[in-house]
């Protein structure tokens, strides 16, 4: 038996798959759930989140957002989340540079600071992600 991934965003559910393992980007540190994993839920960090099936990696550009684990089944509800080779790298480098500008502008007691870094840090994690 294997574990059930499912990847839903506000807009739709972006993946369901059965997998071997799942890493995420939680936001005390990466961790990794296989089969038979405790029941836990967790917030999570922009970043990447990989599935492995059948010895196979598939990654993910995610958002940040939450992660529940139970009975063998991993539910990832992100604010964003896109496939690594659905990613556009250039508008990912454009959006970072946009968000980077418009941190520098801030100050950390301004009201949009915390969004323009979570911007930072997404395209950051697209970009990366890409990559791969």
């Amino acid at each position: 038996m294997a574990l059930t991934l499912d990847i839903v965003t506000p807009e739709r559910r972006v993946l369901s798959v059965t997998c071997d393992e799942v890493r995420a980007p939680g936001v005390q540190g990466g961790f990794g759930i296989r089969r038979g994993h405790t029941s836990f839920m967790s917030s999570l960090e922009p970043g990447r989140l990989t599935y492995v099936e059948g010895g196979r990696e598939h990654h993910f550009a995610i958002g940040g957002g939450f992660l529940q684990v139970a009975d063998d089944k991993v539910i990832v509800l992100a604010d964003t989340a896109e496939a690594a080779a659905d990613i556009d790298v250039g508008r990912a480098q454009l959006a970072l540079a946009d968000a980077r500008e418009k941190l520098k502008k801030l100050t950390v007691d301004d009201r949009n600071h915390a969004e323009e870094e979570a911007r930072v840090r997404r395209a950051a994690a697209r970009i990366g992600i890409a990559g791969t």
